[in-house]
């Protein structure tokens, strides 16, 4: 047993300085993580109106309806006094849509949302903060803004006759965005495999997602929540391509 223990002793011992950095690494990424959520609720706390945190009709759901009911009209008159399009998003409906002077002009019902619940147990006060409008200040996506197509003109009548269009589909797209209220978004297209049917591949997509932005959350300083949303591929690309850049965003819940 002893010649056994000694045999294997230096991996034990390495085994164990791994298990215990992990350990350490995830105490002090927990830690680091809920300071950036109390520093975020103070912050919060501090520019919200003591009446609005207190509102006593907003623990009744019959009131608190009518009040999100509202809260989403009158966004919708602010918004319309603009002439761009905007971008509403609608958890509980779970509908993304495109707006433009309060008419909705491409509305998708959402395959997915990430997490489930997502700021839907808020206090009057916070509400009215989460759903103020807001702007885009960053985004990335996968396809650009404006399809090119680069052609080349046949030469002659036979190489007009053998021109043939090019079938290969897009990929899907994957567009992510940051709001001015520290909100990121990320929207990815769902397109359809071989068979036709949608290829929803929603675990390794979060994989994805979670190992490229390992670095920025291995020790967070920020409480920076993010919403996930798959949509049709086809209503994900329309969106995006309708929203102009640094585009305002509102959301409902």
């Amino acid at each position: 047993m002893k010649e056994i223990l000694l045999k294997y002793k230096a991996g034990l011992v390495t085994i164990t300085a791994v298990f215990l950095l992990l350990l350490s690494i995830t105490v002090i990424r927990y830690v680091r993580a809920m300071n950036a959520v109390q520093a975020a609720i103070e912050e919060k706390l501090m520019v919200i109106p003591n009446e609005e945190i207190h509102d006593a009709g907003w623990n009744i759901p019959e009131i608190q309806e009518k009040k999100k009911e509202i809260n989403w009209l009158e966004r919708q008159l602010l918004l319309a006094k603009s002439d761009s399009l905007n971008l509403g998003i609608s958890l509980n409906d779970s509908i993304v849509q495109v707006q433009l002077k309060g008419t909705v002009l491409v509305q998708a019902k959402m395959i997915k949302q990430h997490p489930e619940h997502f700021f839907d147990s808020l206090n009057y006060g916070a509400y009215h903060d989460f759903t103020r409008i807001a702007s885009i200040v960053e985004e990335k996506s996968t396809i650009p803004k404006k399809p090119i197509r680069k052609v080349q003109a046949p030469k002659n009548e036979n190489e007009v006759q053998e021109f043939k269009h090019d079938t290969i589909p897009d990929p899907p797209i994957v567009w992510q965005f940051s709001l001015n209220n520290r909100i990121n978004v990320v929207i990815t297209g769902v397109g359809l495999d071989k068979d036709s049917v949608l290829n929803f591949q929603y675990r390794k997509n979060m994989v994805e997602y979670k190992l490229s932005n390992l670095k920025n959350n291995m020790f967070p300083k920020n409480y920076n929540p993010t919403l996930y949303i798959w949509l049709n591929d086809r209503d994900a690309k329309s969106i995006y391509r309708a929203i102009p850049e640094k585009g305002k965003v509102v959301f409902k819940n």
